[in-house]
């Protein structure tokens, strides 16, 4: 019992010193590690890195030490200041403990967990991925201790990687790419084990999807040969969809630079069935009880250099005979599928590379495609040999593929058209270098599936190929209860789909309704679950299109407009609105403005300038949200005003007005008009007992406006009320606040008892003071009015009372006041030329030079948020003067 007594004992304590270590070594290590990891990234990298924590423990690799450093990320500098390069959950290390303690980080694993990773090349050849800085240490003689490290295994476990080449015309996704390797890192020659999955992979050069979303199994060994930077490989354990692919070769990387490659690639199997699974959406329909027919081989390598500045030689053969397919539960099959294409690039140069479809043909029942294409020089001068013929009658497609469900399709496609020749020379006019001739005609074309319920209907279209350009003639069709119509002529279409390159078009478009509301998915029918906020639209950068518009109706938000003309332009990822005009609120309304994604592609620029004549002041107030904010007493007048309005600003992400970005300025004249209710007004009338000023006429009254930063500031402005003379100044907020002043003329007779009582009180106040002062029959009076719109706070004093006996003290009194009066009058108008001259011109052409892309004299940047501060702050320290001197 003894000995057993004492066995316990022993292990108890053993338990006990492990969970000791456990819980002090993390402890007594994070702050080491912590500190080392910092330290390591901040010398070491040109970029801003992150991360939420280090996390240590033994217990989650027991019995070897861990470490994950949680939530990391790492964004670039300069050109790549908003590239994101690596995101992640976190980074897992595993250590020998006992190792680690002497010095020797011998890691057993490293896995990245959920890592988002974005490579990108820039046009000029700078990579996103060269973030470390160069070592400037200086070495001496005495030799440094040697960092001792091992790794046995590594992993990558759902990842999402995005590779674009902007200067190769290149790019791949990788989603849901998971991976692990594992060997012996530290011998010279050694095997790597590896294991690839992939939910899809997408593979795009040159404008054309070699791999679209195509699942890929990978497991290969590769012989390592660490003192040659090579790795050789030989392994048919490759799967893309349904395809199985043998691959030889090697991969050697002799410098930092330069990738050394030479691939060759094939197809064990001949059969049909397995190039078929390659085509988006075959895939995924219940591939593997598809019947097919026919024979298919594929093979080619990939050869040379790779680096920022040359690509290697690559070639790929496809040849499909006799292919056919038929799915088990549809009526009839695909048959005759003809295939023989080639593509050859000899040296990497991309300009050299020949695309050839020497042969293509498929049949859909009874009606043949034929088709081919020979394209050369892609770069510098394209030249192109293209033919396609056929018929397809889009309503049988259902009787040969599978749509997805809730798909509708019917119509016919005929296509008769050739294209041979230099497209580049025929951008240049040197038409007689380009042949084309022939027609695409679609008929009765009808599309809905769960994406487009209303569907999109196209009675007709004719495009009508000539070596200039393609004229479209007769567009008929529906889409989303719009019926319209249209013609047009499109430049570069051959460069635009084969090159991304800006395709050019000038249209004429009509329409009967337009219902904006339902483009941003303000439908009548209520959603089971909440919609997401509206994207942010962003305007495409390879469009330059011009298109006259006439639209019966546009409904937009609560505005209606009829009758509606003018154009619009899609160019420099920029679309404008040229001189819009159109019927609404009972008056004309003419618009002029643009909105950019150039310079900011989630607070989206806008500038924006309208002409209203003769409108209905309630109408407006009650169908533009923004009129609330910025005139919030319209919502007490009625009558008919003309209006200007010139701003510029941002969008907010829900694609509204951003308020607050708002800078510019308007005017308003009141042809007619009435304000009653108005609680400011109001207010007055009972504090003076003149109820005169609860009811006013606005007739002939124009005043002018300037707002920014949230605030709009009014100009003095004169008019007459009741047979009184008065003049208003000062500003409101969005936020409803205000900060007003009136000078008034009352006339004693007017001002009741109430009124009369309250001069003499002001009269005898200054006549205790030694002022003697004789009331005359006129009374001026400065009203300081401030509070919201709905609450308002108001406050009078008396400005003057003039009469026959005043003394010189008074007079004196009454200069001073004046001057005052007249100083900030200078202080108001100051502010409001300050606001039109440094602010809206210079806010209006810095926008525009982003719009058209111009440059402009960048030293001579004007800060427009810190001059419409300044003025904004001038004014409203000459409006405290105005508003809060004391009664005397």
């Amino acid at each position: 019992m003894k000995v057993i007594k004492k066995i316990l004992i022993g292990l108890g304590i053993f338990i006990g010193l492990f969970l000791l270590a456990a819980i002090l070594i993390p402890i007594m290590f994070k702050g080491k590690i912590l500190n080392l990891v910092k330290t390591q990234m901040n010398e070491k990298l040109v970029a801003t890195t992150d991360f939420k924590d280090v996390n240590i423990s033994l217990f989650h690799h027991f019995p070897h030490l861990s470490v994950g450093i949680e939530e990391i990320s790492i964004v670039g500098k300069e050109s790549f200041k908003n590239d994101t390069l690596i995101s992640a959950k976190s980074i897992d290390v595993s250590l020998d403990l006992m190792k680690a303690i002497g010095g020797t980080y011998d890691v057993l694993n490293v896995g990245l967990i959920s890592p988002r990773i974005h490579a990108i090349v820039h046009d000029d050849g700078a990579a996103n991925w060269n973030i470390t800085k160069p070592d400037t240490a200086v070495k001496t003689s005495e030799p440094s201790a040697p960092f001792a490290f091992k790794l046995r295994k590594y992993g990558i476990e759902n990842a999402y990687i995005e590779y674009r080449d902007e200067q190769a015309k290149m790019s791949a996704v990788l989603d849901n790419f998971t991976h692990e390797g594992s060997g012996d890192f530290t011998s010279d020659a050694f095997t790597l084990s590896t294991k690839t999955t992939a939910d899809a992979i997408t593979f795009v050069y040159g404008g054309i999807p070699y791999l679209s979303k195509v699942k890929t199994i990978l497991d290969m060994d590769l012989q390592v040969d660490n003192k040659t930077g090579k790795y050789s490989f030989n392994t048919e354990k490759i799967q893309l969809n349904g395809l199985k692919l043998s691959t030889k070769g090697f991969v050697q990387m002799p410098d930092t630079t330069n990738i050394v490659m030479d691939v060759q690639f094939s197809t064990p199997s001949n059969d049909f069935k397995d190039i078929l699974s390659l085509v988006p959406g075959i895939y995924q329909n219940n591939f593997k009880d598809i019947k097919t027919t026919g024979k298919a081989t594929l093979n080619g390598y990939v050869k040379g250099t790779y680096n920022a500045k040359q690509m290697p030689a690559y070639a790929m053969n496809l040849l499909i005979e006799n292919g056919s397919f038929q799915y088990p539960d549809l009526p009839q099959k695909v048959s005759d599928i003809q295939v023989k294409m080639a593509v050859n690039n000899p040296d990497g140069i991309t300009d050299h590379t020949v695309v050839n479809i020497e042969r293509g043909h498929i049949q859909f029942g009874a009606d043949p495609f034929d088709f081919k294409l020979l394209l050369k020089t892609p770069i510098t001068n394209q030249w192109i040999d293209a033919t396609m013929k056929g018929k397809l009658d889009l309503g049988q497609m259902q009787k040969f593929v599978k749509l997805e469900a809730g798909t509708k399709l019917s119509g016919l496609v005929s296509a008769d058209a050739n294209v041979r020749g230099a497209i580049a020379a025929a951008q240049k006019g040197k038409y007689d270098e380009l042949y084309a001739a022939g027609t695409i005609f679609l008929s009765n074309i009808a599309y809905a599936s769960k994406d487009y319920p209303d569907g999109v209907n196209l009675n007709s279209l004719l495009l009508t190929f000539n070596p200039k350009n393609v004229t479209m003639s007769g567009l008929k069709g529906q889409y989303m209860q719009i019926n319209f119509t249209g013609d047009g002529i499109i430049d570069n279409l051959l460069g635009y789909y084969l090159h991304n390159e800006p395709l050019v078009a000038a249209m004429h478009f009509t329409a009967d309704k337009i219902d904006v509301n339902r483009f941003m998915g303000a439908t009548s029918a209520k959603p089971a679950t909440p919609a997401a906020p509206t994207p942010v639209f962003l305007v495409p950068d390879n469009l330059d299109v011009t298109v006259k518009v006439e639209v019966g109706s546009i409904k937009y938000d609560k505005i209606v407009l009829t009758d509606v003309k003018g154009g619009l332009q899609v160019r420099n990822q920029v679309v404008a609105l040229q001189n819009v005009s159109g019927k609404g609120m009972d008056g004309l309304i003419t618009m002029n403005g643009f909105y950019g994604t150039k310079a900011d592609k989630k607070n989206p620029d806008i500038q924006f300038d309208y002409s209203l004549e003769n409108i209905d002041v309630q109408k407006i107030y009650t169908s533009v949200d923004m009129v609330e904010k910025m005139m919030p007493a319209a919502k007490y007048v009625s009558g008919k005003m003309n209006s200007h309005l010139s701003m510029t600003g941002k969008m907010g992400a829900d694609m509204s007005p951003d308020m607050k970005s708002l800078t510019g300025k308007g005017d308003i004249f009141m042809l007619s008009g009435m304000l009653s209710g108005f609680p400011v007004t109001d207010q007055l009338g009972t504090k003076l007992n003149m109820p005169q000023l609860k009811s006013m006429s606005l007739k002939d009254m124009k005043l002018f406006y300037t707002f920014a930063n949230g605030r709009v500031v009014v100009e003095p402005y004169k008019f007459k009320v009741a047979g009184m003379d008065a003049e208003v100044a000062g500003s409101h907020g969005f936020d409803q606040t205000i900060r007003y002043g009136v000078n008034m003329a009352v006339p004693t007779s007017m001002m009741g008892s109430q009124g009369t009582a309250m001069v003499s009180n002001l009269v005898s106040q200054a006549a205790s003071k030694g002022v003697n002062i004789k009331v005359t029959d006129k009374v001026n009076l400065t009203v300081n009015i401030t509070g919201t719109v709905k609450a308002p706070k108001i406050e009078t004093n008396l400005k003057n009372v003039a009469g026959s006996a005043v003394d010189e003290v008074k007079k004196q009194l009454q200069e001073a006041a004046q001057k005052k009066i007249d100083s900030v009058k200078h202080v108001v108008k100051d502010t409001v030329k300050a606001i039109k001259t440094q602010v809206i011109n210079a806010a209006k052409d810095e926008l525009k030079n982003q719009f058209l892309g111009n440059k402009g004299d960048t030293s001579k940047k004007t800060n427009t948020g810190d001059a419409v501060k300044n003025a904004a702050d001038k004014a409203k320290d000459g409006l405290k003067d105005l508003f809060g001197r004391k009664k005397k």
